[in-house]
């Protein structure tokens, strides 16, 4: 079979769970004998939007370039010029089936290019950028959003610039939940990772009950296997060694783990250990200040095979948004970890007795599950007891269970679209967005002319005002030339009669 995967980015531009799953995906089909290539979009820039194909150890990567001065904002996620070249893509490979992982940097009507050309796709949902702008549904303010997208107050959180108008972001929104309504009911089949976020997609965007089917990713086999920990040196005659890794980001809530072990009885009583890095210099700098006074450790960037060198007694994952899976949650439990995660989203659902949950988001409640840990060293090993990581669902199985979904895909006969991608509402919003921009412009032009008036006017009274300080100068010269003469002329005055009074006074003396 010909298969075109469809990711947003790809490794090693981007090592994240989406893309790294890809990756082990496409490279598992090829050594089953498919004809596997990804189609990804790039972080990365050209002069114009153009294709860039290489070979990563003999998977060929396709990735679109961007142009340069193209701003990349939510109501742009339609790209006629991306859409141009991917057809071109399409019309050369000529897959049987296509698998779309994300739409986000490439343009958003993806599913409905390949049902235009007949071929069949398969979309799986990693995340929640279906149904938010912003991607995570973390609002503005730091808050996970669950309103079902007709309800939700996207108006006042969706991400805009200072010349865009209400009117201008209510219509994109109202063409975004269209276009997004139209690419899922086109797809073969919509696949969710887990059934709690099965439950959260259908809860967001209002589709039949038997509209998502649940397949668990299969852990990625990057780790070497753990030996020798749990000795005599082990918690609690040591700190507890605590273990968090992937991207140190708000969305996985890397500051909270500090902030709660700012309120252990003992800081000291643990040691931290953060593995991975981040590109937000704010945020880092904000980890930064929550570390002093407490034992963290920074390690930096890291691959997943070099988890096992760290002596951890225990994993912990704080995420604020909702994880539709977690390869990190894989990671520790193959390591043998009880974990600690926030009670959102797939994580809770996959431990089992394995770990703790807490609050999302509360630095207090993540504190006392900690706490209890200390209180009571027996629960590492309790919880150790239930971790069995021969039972996590492998790649294998996954990619054997999804070949059957592909398939099905492609034996059924699915009739083409009646209504291509609403081209008609593109240009609309498009023309609506230019004449909102116009009347921002012709608005502006008006400002500059009248502050331009008024700089005029402030000058030419500057300039008369100036003369007149030039004249007023020249007068206080004078009246100083004239002084100066009036004085100079009373003391020679004033010498000339002191020598008569001289004269006249010397004389009579005598």
């Amino acid at each position: 079979m010909r298969i075109l995967q469809i990711v947003h980015c790809f490794p090693p531009e981007s090592i994240a769970g989406t893309e790294s799953y890809c990756e082990v995906l496409s490279r598992r089909l090829v050594e089953r004998g498919h004809e596997c290539v990804v189609l990804a979009g790039s972080g990365r820039g050209a002069t114009e939007a153009t294709m860039a194909t290489v070979d990563q150890d003999g998977l060929l990567v396709t990735r679109y370039l961007r142009p340069e001065c193209q701003v990349r904002r939510w109501t742009e996620e339609y790209d006629p010029e991306a859409e141009d070249l991917i057809r071109q893509q399409l019309a050369l490979f000529q897959p049987d089936l296509v698998h779309l992982h994300h739409w986000l940097w490439l343009t958003n009507n993806l599913v409905t290019i390949c049902a235009e050309l007949g071929i069949p796709v398969i979309v799986t949902l990693h995340d929640l950028w279906t149904s938010c702008p912003r991607i995570h549904r973390i609002r503005w303010d730091g808050e996970f959003c669950d309103e079902p997208v007709p309800t939700a107050p996207c108006m006042n959180c969706a991400e805009r610039s200072p010349w865009q108008s209400d009117v201008e972001i209510a219509g994109a929104l109202a063409l975004r939940r269209e276009m997004m309504n139209a690419e899922l009911a086109l797809a073969a089949a919509v696949i969710v990772p887990s059934e709690a976020h099965r439950r959260l997609v259908l809860k967001l965007l209002d589709l039949p009950e038997d509209r998502l089917t649940v397949l668990p990713h299969g852990s990625l086999p990057t780790l070497m296997v753990r030996q020798g920990r749990g000795g005599d040196g082990a918690f609690p005659q040591r700190p507890l060694q605590i273990g968090h890794w992937g991207y140190l980001s708000y969305l996985k809530g890397t500051h909270l783990i500090l902030e709660a072990v700012h309120r252990l009885r003992d800081p000291n009583a643990v040691q931290i250990h953060l593995i991975g890095s981040t590109d937000d210099t704010e945020y880092e700098q904000r980890l930064h200040g929550l570390a002093r006074g407490i034992p963290v450790y920074f390690h930096g960037a890291y691959r997943p095979a070099e988890l096992g060198r760290f002596d951890l007694d225990i994993a912990i994952f704080a995420s604020v948004t909702s994880e539709s899976y977690s390869f990190a949650l894989d990671e520790a439990l193959q390591l043998g970890l009880p974990v600690l995660v926030s009670n959102r989203g797939a994580l809770p659902e996959r431990i089992g007795g394995a770990g703790l949950t807490f609050r999302p988001g509360d630095a207090d409640d993540l504190a006392c599950q900690l706490q209890a840990i200390l209180d009571a060293p027996e629960m590492i090993n309790t919880m150790r007891r239930s971790i069995w990581p021969e039972g996590l669902f492998s790649m294998d199985a996954h990619v054997t269970m999804l070949q059957k979904i592909y398939d099905d895909a492609v034996h059924t006969d699915r009739p083409k679209p009646e209504s291509s991608t609403p081209y008609t509402k593109l240009i609309a919003l498009a023309q609506q967005q230019l004449r909102s921009q116009e009347a921002r412009l012709m608005e502006l032009e008006r400002l500059v002319q009248q502050r331009e008036a008024e700089v005029g006017e402030a000058q030419a009274s500057a300039e008369v005002e100036r003369e007149r300080l030039m004249e007023r100068e020249q007068q206080v010269h004078a009246l100083t030339a004239e002084m100066i003469a009036i004085t100079s002329s009373r003391t020679w005055k004033f010498a000339q009669a002191l020598r008569r009074i001289r004269s006249w006074v010397v004389p009579q003396a005598n």
